[in-house]
């Protein structure tokens, strides 16, 4: 089979449509993965024994059952109980909550590092507590768990292609209709293939200039 640039021109609208829901879905499920997160965590170091445990069992929950399982419950399970959902909301929800329990980890062990002194000097400097974690304790997390945050986001968005299985036009979903409509294969997917390598390119690019920032630093 020989590359057919006609047929390649005709399918890339739709192709750059499934782009634009992956980025869409990517962005919804980056904010509550990131915001998620760092609730968690925050809670998870400040809370009773109770609450540690239901969100230690929460994240073990999160972090061990695969996307697709999850993703196939809140889809074809859930309306069995009466509960109706668009697969648009599924989708980022699944994914939301998965990446927030792995983000969450990458936050806890920020915060469980931050040197004591550092609290000491807040106290020192008549800080309240809830002064001291928004002012000091969550910046300086945030700012040590980004280079891993951005990697998590990076994972996400391509994991995002696994919301085909329950119908959101993903670019994966994009190519494959594409391939079935018109039994060709290798446009689409080669298509495809290049349209998210351009995609993570921005996540290289910040990565590599946060590299070489923290290492400035360092010297």
């Amino acid at each position: 089979m020989t590359w057919d640039w006609a047929y390649a021109l005709r399918i890339l609208p739709d192709l750059l449509h499934g782009v634009l829901v992956t980025v869409l879905v990517t962005a919804a499920c980056a904010a509550i993965a990131l915001v998620g997160g760092l609730l968690v965590a925050v809670f998870a170091t400040v809370g009773g024994r109770a609450g540690r445990f239901f969100l230690r069992a929460a994240v073990d929950l999160f972090r061990g059952v695969p996307i697709l399982v999850l993703l196939y419950f809140g889809f074809y399970a859930l309306p069995q109980v009466g509960i109706v959902l668009p697969a648009y909301v599924v989708g980022v929800l699944v994914l939301g909550a998965i990446y927030a329990a792995y983000c969450s980890e990458v936050y806890r062990g920020a915060l469980i590092t931050t040197p004591p002194g550092i609290r000491d000097a807040c106290a020192a400097l008549g800080l309240s507590a809830y002064a001291t974690w928004r002012k000091v304790q969550l910046p300086l997390a945030i700012r040590k768990s980004m280079p891993a945050l951005i990697n998590y986001v990076v994972v996400l968005y391509k994991q995002s292609a696994f919301l085909f299985a329950i119908g959101v036009p993903v670019l994966l979903a994009e190519a494959q209709i594409a391939g079935y409509q018109h039994f060709r294969y290798l446009e689409p997917y080669t298509l495809a293939g290049l349209l998210y390598l351009l995609m993570n390119l921005p996540f290289v690019f910040f990565l590599r200039r946060h590299g070489a920032e923290n290492a400035r630093i360092l010297a």
